[in-house]
């Protein structure tokens, strides 16, 4: 009885311990699905995770130390990728590789077996985490298509442009919201929730995800196709037009949930004599003999290195404060040819949350050309201050539009590492005839990057070395049509020389 009691105890300071070790990671798992209205459905996702554990915690209890050398190589190469994810804050690498770090961490401490019991059950936690929503428009192509053809064997006429479905009687815009993509993540978790509870191998839990697939997407055609058709019949007065969420669940029950419910058994009984739950089959491992070590190096050395990710930000906090701190950026005297620069003269601004560094100035050339600089940076860059941001955009969207975007080659003495520079055309909102050229690129420590991707990855390797600075850099001249802008460029590269030595 005392021996079943403390390796309950095991099995409690081993969950303990997961939520303390990727505690970053389950904080931003929480908020994605409390947030977001498509991943709502974690939440199930992670009580099905904890249920199955549950279920097989006498198989886990069994697990002796047996340590695998493999497992440690990629447990640290997983958690090698880990640090610098979240050095650059890349959400979905870093709450991807939650769930496989789990199963690297109980493979290196209890070996092999603790896949086949644990595995299936924790890699469930991929159908929750943020990849899903980016086949949103692969799936809205896909349902236009279908949409298609099913209005053409309805006899209702209709025009195709892209996401948009055109009626006589109005127009249907085929959203992300109505890629289905909410559907078919249910659907493939239920599907593999239910092949681990019951299927004696992964062969038949793939088989029945890739008809819950299948399913979830026909559902979804369907839905979409009802709502055009009821738009189409009432003239567009009908209120599913604007308010379906209800009717898509009920779609979605009948056309993808019943059916599964009755192929489901089906598949468990197939092809062999009695087929037993996964969860007893799996645990029932071959007689082999195993080389079991029972000291607590293995459980030792495996949480050692996955504490270090937690550990690591206190360790390096006090170098990031004290370079950021010595940071300054002030505005250059060029050569005699360039007067300035000229402050509060400028014609456009980014729009950066918080930012630490927030300099402009203007400049004019002996032939009256002006050239705009603006540095926009964060001494130490962390929640809401990061250089490379989602909410962080080059100009407003309530002022601009984008009008034109390309990359051009230039190669500066002072930038000597920079070799393209990202180029924009912005028209103003307000005013007519109102253009202005960008020409951008972003620094990360002391390093000057174009790409955006390169320049995320970049800061994150730098923050490891103790630099988490990072700025936006600008050089803009307006002009009055797409046209005059080209014939602006030269203006922005004698400015770009001008910083020479």
């Amino acid at each position: 009885m005392e021996s079943n009691i403390n390796k309950a105890w095991a099995g409690v300071l081993a969950l303990v311990f997961m939520l303390l070790a990727l505690w970053t990671e389950w904080v931003d798992f929480f908020l994605l699905w409390n947030d977001s209205i498509i991943y709502h459905h974690g939440f199930l996702v992670a009580g099905g995770t904890l249920f199955l554990l549950y279920l097989r915690r006498h198989q886990l209890a069994k697990l002796k130390p047996s340590g695998s050398p493999l497992a440690f190589f990629f447990l640290i190469t997983a958690v090698g990728i880990l640090i610098v994810s979240q050095a650059a804050d890349v959400r979905v690498f870093r709450l991807l590789l939650a769930p496989v770090i789990i199963v690297l961490w109980g493979w290196a401490i209890w070996g092999f077996h603790f896949v086949k019991i644990a595995g299936g059950p924790i890699l469930l936690l991929i159908f929750a985490a943020p990849i899903w929503d980016d086949f949103s428009p692969v799936l809205q192509h896909i349902t236009v298509f279908f949409n298609q053809i099913l209005l053409q064997f309805a006899d209702i006429p209709a025009t195709i442009e892209e996401f948009f479905i055109i009626l006589d009687v109005g127009t249907f815009l085929v959203e992300d919201g109505c890629s289905g993509v909410r559907y078919l993540m249910v659907a493939l978790f239920l599907a593999a929730f239910y092949g681990e509870l019951y299927y004696p191998n992964y062969r038949r839990i793939a088989l029945l995800v890739a008809i819950a697939g299948l399913l979830s997407m026909l559902a979804n055609w369907i839905r979409v196709f009802g709502i055009i058709v009821a738009g189409h019949y009432t003239n567009m007065e009908t209120s599913l037009v604007d308010d379906h969420e209800l009717f898509g669940w009920i779609v979605f029950v009948l056309f993808t949930l019943l059916p599964l419910y009755f192929i489901a058994p089906k598949l468990e009984h197939s092809g062999e004599q009695q087929a037993s739950p996964a969860s007893d089959v799996i645990n029932k491992p071959k007689a082999t003999k195993v080389k079991v070590s029972k000291s607590a190096k293995w459980p030792i050395t495996a949480s050692i290195i996955l504490l270090v990710p937690s550990i690591l930000p206190f360790i390096l906090a006090p170098s990031i404060a004290a370079t950021g701190n010595r940071w300054s950026v002030d505005l250059p005297a060029l050569t005699p040819q360039w007067q300035g620069p000229l402050t509060h003269a400028d014609f456009w601004q980014p729009h950066y949350l918080s930012p630490d560094i927030k300099i402009s100035g203007v400049y004019v050339s002996e032939d009256l050309s002006r050239v705009q600089l603006q540095v926009t940076g964060y001494r130490t860059q962390g929640n809401n201050k990061e250089l490379v941001a989602y909410d962080n955009k080059l100009f407003h969207p309530k002022q601009w539009v984008e009008v034109q975007k390309s990359t051009q080659q230039f190669r500066s003495e002072v930038l000597k590492d920079l070799t393209l520079v990202n180029e924009i055309v912005i028209s103003s909102r307000q005013r007519t005839n109102s253009f202005v050229v960008i020409w951008y690129w972003y620094q990360v420590g002391n390093h000057y990057i174009a790409s955006r991707t390169r320049a995320k990855l970049a800061g994150g390797v730098l923050k490891l070395m103790g630099d988490n600075r990072g700025a936006l850099w600008a050089i803009a001249t307006p002009c009055n049509n797409v046209e005059h802008c080209q014939r602006t460029r030269p203006h922005l590269e004698k400015f770009l020389r001008a910083l020479s030595p």
